[in-house]
């Protein structure tokens, strides 16, 4: 019987092992990086009367950052997307972009 996940090569277990998972130069695993555009400070106090810092967290369409990219904790997350809310509620700050390629 054919091994058709390696190529149809029969591997010995030590060679399938490699095979399995890429890894670093260091022999560690690889895990992908992470690209924070900006932090958010502990004392930062998210309201949604601070539009300056709301729009930091927004992309250019007007959608909010995952917590991936603010480095926000989870209960920072819910505090900034309730805040992003309101502002869009009361006009401060747009809904959507209109721009689409």
């Amino acid at each position: 019987m054919e091994n058709r996940r390696f190529g149809g090569k029969k591997l010995s277990r030590e060679d399938r092992n490699k095979k399995k998972f890429r890894r670093d130069p260091d022999g560690g695993p690889r895990r992908m990086g992470r690209i924070q555009r900006f932090t958010i400070p502990k004392g930062t106090d998210i309201n949604y009367k601070n539009i300056a810092f709301l729009q930091k967290c927004l992309t250019e369409r007007g959608k909010i950052l995952s917590r991936r990219l603010t480095s926000a904790n989870a209960s920072q997350q819910r505090l900034l997307s309730t805040a992003v809310k309101r502002a869009r509620l009361l006009g401060l700050l747009p809904v959507g972009s209109t721009k689409r390629k």
